[in-house]
């Protein structure tokens, strides 16, 4: 602590203090600060007051020491000493150690002195309260001192976000305290009246917009200050949670109704500079609540379904002894359980990759337990949002951002998080009318929310992209929803907007092939399989609704251009076109009309050397073929992504459609085949965890296995495919024994067979070309007409290193 205080107020061009010194300068520094703060007042017993008060007036209060009553009493230069210690936490915001937003803290400043001076200055202030015998120089005394109070509340409440983890964890405590000083009737009902006050008048002053400004900083910074993170088992422990409190008092003293009375004018010109702080108002309100917690009153949202645990078998049929593999007899009560020492294998892999520290996310997703009292106000509040301020203030602040420079900050992605969050409550209650949520819907708006999401993946802001992802997944549900009934007409027209543009439909193939372990969260994984998945389904849905789907696509097309060699030199080709002797058609470059593909050199002659290539990019309509669009899907790095979240189980709902899609829709089972993602898939396994599509999962992994293991027995399909050997030969037994006694897999057709061991050697006989024998990719492509060999439109080694400049036109080309 030492070294980090002369740092913050040592000279540099002196010489460096010692410790005694240091500790000297801050204790002088210390007692400065504590004078201030000693000099704002005191609690003194009062009987009665007599005229002017303590603004500054004449008159003074009459104190009585046998009095019963207590009441703040601040000085008269308490003015002053706010004004001082403003000063002090500006210097100290220069430093890295906050060393007087601590000592205020620990002085409990805010809650002894601050407050109380704040409460007394807004009752002189209100009409109701005002003494006749005031006049304006002392009422605009006490608004100085009100102004100065808002304005430490903002410095006192403000985040540390962008402070060190040493400085965030020692006021942590301090600003959970200022929440629950503020969770006041009295202090809620002060900061309120003095912004309703001011906003009232038509015109206001540059101060008067400051203190309005103020107090909504006010309103944010409490809100944002989470609480402790405390268990829903966890008894006499309530008391710690102040969030859903403060939200019932501000529903009770109307703070909420007057939210809500700015964000449904948010596109009033006056309060364009609030709108930002109300997009913070509005988030923090429904901080780290789920949907599903505004409609679920037993709170089964709140437990992880997804590693609950099972209870020991009931049947005893016999006992197993297992081997481990490290010299370890371990006994086992059922068959089945044999497998459950084998299946967390990929936990220990020989390298453990740790995902990158990043920045933190503008939206927090970590669930809290709600108060059930709580439960109803948040509902209350989501439908007059919805019905009242939702269309107005979205497209205000998508009308903001057109000439925003940057949209790397927290608001932008908390307002597409808003956005597709009020989208899903409208979509879970039946009872809000779709058309309340039509602004965020409609091509401009959606097509903002697009780019939005392209250059959040471009620029690799991760945490940025969630929230982008989110919005577009609930407003292809909403489309979905809304197709049918009297919003059809617009849902037609954005739907065939999107699905028109090629560009749009690449979007999220990329999207599903950017995840990194070493770069992305799994929350992100998690909401890109979400988003794929909705997707695809809405894409499909449109599909089948159509008779024929035509989609615009850029393709890159080649031409060269011929120099002349009869232009005479120096004779420019103006000049040439103005006396008559160039034909139009010479003077443009021949563009042929094939595919772009330029002519055989060899066919050229010597003119082929002075050829210069020019690439354009041309919009041709092409024919749409869902299925054939699919395989775009079906690629190593999907592959790989996706059984991600096989570990442990989430989002399997999600995550389950696009494994059955990869290996048995586009029948590419050999994906899968690498050490990793069977790891991941012996999981599957393990009757101690319990998630959505279990057993479907189950049937999957078994249906894969099996073919695998009809590869590894054949060393040319192993080497054909590129599978990889599981390191643990004791776990691939106890697979092979379990799939022997079990019909799990078997439902549908293998694509892999042993017969293609004795159909490969005629294959590549058959089809060799004139320059020699083709390669093992061209081989599976031109023998699609067997049917014991797979379609593999698309090389292995592309599949492996698939890099960010892939070309998607394969899967539009027909």
């Amino acid at each position: 602590m030492e070294p980090e205080i002369a740092e913050d107020y040592a000279d540099d061009e002196e010489q460096p203090y010692s410790d005694e010194q240091v500790a000297e300068e801050v204790d002088r520094y210390r007692r400065i600060v504590l004078s201030a703060c000693s000099s704002l007042g005191n609690l003194q017993p009062v009987t009665k007051t007599a005229r002017g008060g303590w603004f500054g007036g004449e008159g003074r209060p009459i104190h009585c020491v046998s009095g019963t009553n207590m009441e703040y009493v601040p000085k008269d230069d308490c003015l002053s000493s706010l004004k001082d210690i403003k000063r002090y936490i500006q210097m100290d915001e220069q430093g890295e150690g906050k060393w007087v937003l601590q000592w205020l803290g620990e002085w409990q400043v805010l809650e002894r002195d601050i407050i109380p001076i704040f409460t007394l200055g807004v009752k002189r202030l209100l009409p109701d309260n005002q003494s006749q015998d005031a006049t304006d120089e002392d009422r605009e005394h006490i608004l100085k001192i009100v102004i100065m109070c808002v304005e430490l509340f903002v410095f006192l409440t403000w985040n540390m976000k962008t402070e060190s983890p040493e400085v965030k964890m020692r006021f942590t405590q301090i600003l959970q305290s200022y929440k629950r000083m503020f969770a006041k009737n009295e202090v809620i009902f002060g900061l309120l009246s003095i912004a309703v006050m001011h906003l009232r008048k038509g015109h206001n002053t540059e101060r008067e917009a400051m203190l309005v400004k103020g107090v909504l900083y006010v309103f944010r910074n409490i809100l944002a200050i989470p609480d402790p993170l405390i268990s829903p088992t966890s008894k006499n422990m309530s008391g710690l949670e102040v969030h859903d409190k403060l939200l019932a008092i501000l529903d009770t003293e109307l703070a909420v109704d007057f939210f809500m009375t700015l964000l449904s004018s948010a596109d009033d010109r006056r309060f364009k500079d609030l709108r930002p702080i109300l997009v913070d108002i509005i988030y923090y309100m429904f901080y780290r609540v789920p949907v599903s917690a505004l409609f679920d009153e037993h709170g089964a949202w709140f437990e992880q379904s997804d590693l609950k645990r099972g209870g020991r078998h009931p049947t005893f049929g016999g006992v197993y002894a297992v081997s481990t593999g490290e010299g370890t007899i371990m006994p086992v009560f059922n068959a089945r359980e044999v497998l459950r020492p084998f299946a967390n294998l990929f936990k220990k892999p020989d390298k453990i990759r740790l995902p990158k520290v990043e920045p933190e996310c503008p939206v927090d997703y970590a669930w809290r337990s709600v108060d059930p009292d709580a439960i109803p106000i948040l509902r209350r509040i989501a439908a007059v949002f919805i019905e009242s301020c939702f269309n107005p203030f979205i497209i205000a602040m998508f009308e903001d951002l057109k000439t925003a420079t940057s949209i790397v900050n927290d608001t932008v992605p908390r307002l597409l998080y808003i956005a597709g969050y009020f989208i899903d409550v409208s979509l879970a209650n039946s009872e809000i009318d779709l058309g309340c949520t039509c602004a965020v819907v409609q091509t401009q708006i959606f097509g903002q929310v697009m780019r939005f999401t392209s250059t959040y993946m471009e620029l690799k802001e991760w945490t940025s992209l969630e929230p982008a992802m989110y919005c577009i997944q609930q407003i292809l549900l909403a489309l979905s929803k809304m197709r049918g009934t009297k919003l059809d007409s617009l849902s037609e027209n954005v739907l065939s907007n999107l699905f028109y543009d090629g560009d749009a439909l690449d979007l999220f193939v990329k999207l599903c092939r950017v995840y990194r372990p070493t770069k992305t969260r799994r929350q992100c994984l998690e909401q890109i399989a979400r988003l794929a998945d909705t997707f695809l389904n809405t894409l499909k849905a449109y599909a089948e609704s159509k008779s024929g789907m035509y989609i615009k696509k850029k393709v890159k097309r080649s031409s060269k251009k011929a120099k002349d060699a009869s232009q005479p030199t120096g004779v420019s080709d103006e000049s040439l076109a103005a006396n008559g002797d160039m034909d139009e058609d010479e003077k443009e470059p021949s563009v042929p009309d094939s595919d772009g593909e330029l002519e055989d050199s060899e066919n050229n002659g010597g003119e082929s050397s002075d050829d210069e290539k020019i690439d354009t990019e041309q919009l041709v309509e092409r024919s749409f073929d869902f299925a054939r669009f699919e395989n775009a899907f079906a690629v190593n790095e999907v592959a790989k992504s996706f059984t991600n979240l096989l570990a442990p189980p989430s989002a399997m709902e999600y995550v389950y459609p696009m494994l059955y899609r990869i290996a048995i829709t586009c029948k590419r089972p050999f994906l899968f085949f690498k050490k990793r993602t069977m790891d991941r898939l012996l999981l599957m396994f393990n009757d101690e965890l319990n998630f959505p599509h279990r057993v479907e999962m189950l049937d999957l992994t078994c249906w894969i296995f099996r073919q695998y293991m009809v590869v590894m027995d054949v060393p040319d399909l192993c080497k054909y495919y590129k599978a990889e050997g599981l390191n643990n030969k004791l776990a691939v037994e106890c697979v092979l024994a379990f799939l022997k006694n079990t019909s799990f897999g078997t439902s549908v057709e293998p694509v892999i067979t042993r017969h293609v061991v004795n159909l490969l050697p005629s294959n590549k006989d058959a089809h060799k070309n004139e320059d020699g024998d083709a390669d093992m990719g061209q081989d599976v492509e031109d023998s699609t007409q067997l049917a014991a060999i797979p379609p593999v439109p698309v090389a292995n080694d592309t599949l492996e290193d698939m890099d960010d400049d892939f070309d998607l036109d394969q899967y539009f080309n027909f």
